[in-house]
């Protein structure tokens, strides 16, 4: 038989060769046929521990009616409650005369001829919006409901500027007068609070056009 060099000179068969490596593989994977095609058909998976199944949280019951123990969610609540019902008719009534306020100062801030005056009449205007806004926002808690003012188109006719600024004066002191006493009369604290506020912001705005009406007309 022809043999083959093999390490050092000595002579090895292949046979001898092939038992080496089988004793070996024995040592290494016993259950693995080492001519196999795919070596690892014929070895076990090694056993795994199961995977832990997730713990769920038990559900929650849910109390009907949603929010029951959430604050302000009372029957009757500490403001804009019942007692802010007795107002509603006052509050209304309030919001109609902001927006249409609101829509006059704008509509004579176009008109205007004095910058001074046309820059008075757009930021009265822009308040006048603000606090039909809150007054929107009143309502809504008190009722629950939104409310939808009725759509009106103003005729405006006055002579020239300083009789229209007089007006405007006359009405934001008036309104300053009506919302300080609507405050006296709220039996909400929430309702007096705001009608207060607004009773200054009035003042104040016809306290600018007293002194915007001094500049022009003296």
């Amino acid at each position: 038989m022809e043999t083959t060099p093999f390490c050092g000179g000595q002579d090895r068969s292949p046979a001898y060769d092939y038992r080496v490596y089988d004793r070996v593989w024995q040592r290494v994977a016993p259950g693995m046929d080492p001519f196999s095609q795919d070596p690892g058909a014929g070895m076990e998976a090694p056993e795994t521990a199961p995977a832990p199944v997730p713990q769920t949280a038990a559900p929650v019951p849910v109390q009907e009616g949603g929010g029951g123990n959430l604050p302000g969610a009372e029957p009757d609540p500490c403001c804009m409650g019942t007692e802010a019902r007795e107002s509603l008719e006052v509050l209304e009534s309030f919001l109609q005369e902001e927006l249409a306020e609101s829509r006059c100062c704008q509509a004579l801030a176009c008109r205007a001829g004095n910058r001074e005056a046309a820059r008075l009449l757009r930021q009265t205007a822009v308040e006048k919006r603000a606090a039909a806004r809150e007054l929107c926002a009143a309502y809504y808690l008190i009722t629950g409901k939104r409310y939808t003012p009725a759509v009106s188109v103003e005729r405006l006719c006055w002579e020239d500027l300083p009789k229209a600024l007089r007006a405007c004066y006359h009405q934001e002191a008036c309104n300053g007068y009506n919302y300080q006493r609507a405050s006296e009369e709220a039996l909400d604290i929430c309702l007096q609070k705001l009608f207060a506020r607004l009773s200054e912001q009035s003042y104040r705005r016809a306290e600018a056009l007293m002194a915007l009406l001094g500049r022009i007309v003296c």
